[in-house]
């Protein structure tokens, strides 16, 4: 047990992380992401479905937006800006519009498999080749200047990474937003568990809109309803061919199958499409501007991207991290949480600025923006806003290099009856066992989710269960629960600046061969008249499949009863102020659902069991056996 007086200490210590000396250098000036002030200059004809041939006789679809003036395509060769998607490229004309109108040809393309394009779906397997193919078509058009940029968001971001793996010639420079990559890692597998994100995709977006359903109006409504089923098919789990409507969509049915029982260590997720970092010496060495968001779904991997494609490329590389969910960029709201309204972004302008830079060769400033632009947030009042929200604020802030340099990684220990600080436990045996019950998980509350479709919500939220969470079961605070253990420091003296990615690093045990542990910060903001339970506001999470904790490329021995294991959980990147007055807390339990797939905790291989049996979890926190969460703290913070 911790004392009284060593709460104290810890608190004062918290505060001293904040007058470190020796910091080299120190924040470039603050300034959001600009956009580009030109105004439009051309009407714009638009050509239908133009079929691409690929290298296998396959065509895809494509719709040009060409300038034109009275009605007519502009004469002469102008730079093109492609698109990749698979959610029908007719969702591509506010875009198409806005570049085409400042002297673009903007090419939307439909994925292979998808609406009009032909062929069979195989998520981003066939896209490095397919992307490849359709730059160099462009570049042979006689409306072309040989060179192409791109653009798009999620799996559309995914596609961009797939066809730079294949370095096309005239690929000239990229924006992938929230781009599907390093599926393996933290993307569809995490921490060798499944997000069940992609089951809820697959169900909802992906087979209804398959080129079956799409020729059969009454097979689309069906498979339409049966997706609003998803939270009885992800109680049902595992998948198993056949047995679900979606048989009649065979190639959606193989994947999901197939995704469900691979590991992170199987070659299904290091393909060219599926991993930038397995790629990066084949990758394109031209400009990208990587953006995404604190509560999106790919922000570990898009950080990822970008520090690798800095160390191995020329070619400059831009890093942008607002406060968002997933596509959120114009937006300054995430969940229940709201920033300052600049936090939400002119995304079109911000694009055609980057644009104009590489396509058209204009000085325009771009070369004198920093290497890194991030929203620190938390610096709000912790009031209710007009629209029924946390007011938790922000600033943005340019910065050289990610990680940040400066951070200093900080040890707060976990220790026994729920405290959390900066120094190393005393007692020679310190742990605390719960029950991991399967059959009733710790519900998913927000988090870094990319659909809202009915299964769960994203972005911020305060840690209490209810009815818009879509969080089943009771609504008693998370930190009630028996198999949540909770560690939160005292009030903090001082506003201490987190901005980095954390990690948590526990020394474990289990009854079961194979079980989970999870992971999650939260910015405990004090009760106030708005809130006068106060908030529990959560920054981060994660997960570890404990098959994987000696590493994703292979799967480790069984647990023994009475073994004791160190594991690491890697959370997202974040960036906040958790400010004078409130706590760091730290959850640590062994599910979150339905963010997560659950783990039966019977060893059985991935994606196939039939039983679930309940485990003794334990974790460890003495002095031979500390458990800590490591926080890249900031000196110096708002």
């Amino acid at each position: 047990m911790i004392s009284r007086s060593a709460r104290r200490v810890a608190v004062v210590v918290v505060s001293q992380v904040l007058c470190w000396s020796g910091i080299a250098e120190q924040p470039l000036r603050a300034q959001g992401p600009q956009p580009a002030k030109r105004i439009a200059e051309f009407g714009v004809v638009v050509e239908k479905n133009v079929m691409i041939p690929m290298r296998d006789g396959v065509r895809l679809a494509a719709d040009l937006y060409r300038p034109a003036r009275n009605g007519q395509p502009v004469a002469g060769r102008f730079p093109a800006v492609l698109t990749r998607t698979p959610y029908d490229k007719n969702t591509s004309k506010t875009e198409g519009h806005y570049y085409a109108e400042r002297g673009y040809v903007v090419v939307a393309n439909d994925v292979r498999g998808r609406y009009a394009s032909e062929g069979t779906w195989r998520l981003i397997a066939d896209d490095p080749q397919d992307g490849y193919d359709v730059v160099e078509w462009i570049a042979r058009q006689e409306w072309s200047n040989g060179k192409v940029g791109t653009f798009g968001t999620s799996y559309p971001g995914g596609t961009q990474h797939a066809l730079a793996e294949m370095n096309p010639p005239h690929l000239t420079t990229m924006i992938p937003i929230d781009s599907v990559s390093n599926c393996g890692v933290s993307g569809m597998r995490h921490g060798g568990a499944f997000e069940l994100r992609f089951l809820n995709w697959i169900f909802q977006t992906g087979a209804p809109n398959s080129k079956a359903a799409l020729a059969n109006p009454a097979l689309r409504q069906a498979l339409v309803e049966n997706g609003r089923r998803i939270r009885q098919h992800a109680d049902s789990l595992p998948v198993r061919p056949g047995t679900t409507p979606l048989r009649v969509v065979p190639e959606y049915e193989a994947w999901l199958v197939e995704a469900m029982r691979s590991g992170p260590e199987s070659p299904f997720w290091h393909i060219k499409g599926m991993s930038v970092v397995d790629h990066i010496r084949d990758y394109a060495d031209v400009p990208v501007l990587h953006i995404t968001g604190w509560y999106d779904s790919w922000a570990r991997q898009v950080t990822m991207n970008y520090v690798a494609l800095a160390k191995t490329k020329k070619s400059p590389q831009r890093l942008v991290i607002g406060p968002w969910v997933h596509g959120g960029q114009t937006a300054h709201v995430a969940g229940e949480v709201e920033f300052s309204p600049e936090a939400g972004i002119d995304l079109l302008g911000f694009r055609l600025r980057w644009y104009d830079r590489w396509l058209r060769g204009e000085t325009n400033g771009v070369d004198d923006d920093a290497p890194v632009l991030l929203y620190i947030m938390g610096t709000g009042d912790d009031r209710r806003s007009s629209a029924g929200r946390l007011r938790h604020g922000g600033s943005w802030r340019a910065e050289r290099e990610w990680p940040l340099a400066r951070a200093k990684p900080t040890a707060f220990y976990l220790h026994a009856e729920g405290a959390l600080s900066t120094a190393a436990p005393s007692l020679g045996t310190s742990s605390t066992t719960y029950t991991f019950d399967p059959r009733h998980p710790v519900p998913t509350i927000g988090g870094n989710i990319s659909s809202n479709q009915g299964l769960m919500t994203n972005g911020g939220y305060d840690q209490r269960p209810r009815d818009d969470t879509h969080a089943a079961g009771n609504r008693l605070p998370l930190s009630e629960r028996r198999d949540v253990l909770v560690f939160r420091t005292g009030p903090l003296e001082a506003n201490v600046e987190v901005t980095g990615t954390v990690e948590v690093k526990l020394w474990v045990g289990s009854s079961a061969p194979d079980t989970d542990f999870t992971a999650k910060l939260i910015d405990e903001i004090p009760p106030n008249p708005d809130y006068p339970l106060g908030f529990d506001l959560n920054i981060g999470d994660s997960i570890l499949r404990t098959r994987y904790r000696e590493g994703l490329d292979h799967q480790a021995p069984p647990l023994k009863p009475g073994a004791i294991v160190p594991i690491t959980i890697t959370l997202y990147p974040t960036a906040n102020v958790f400010k004078r007055g409130h706590r760091i807390r730290v959850d640590v339990s062994s599910s979150n659902y339905p963010r997560f797939d659950v783990n039966p905790n019977t060893g059985d291989p991935l994606g196939e069991y039939r039983r679930r049996v309940p485990a003794e979890n334990t974790v460890y926190h003495s002095a031979l056996h500390p458990s800590v969460v490591v926080l890249p703290v900031v000196a110096g913070s708002p």
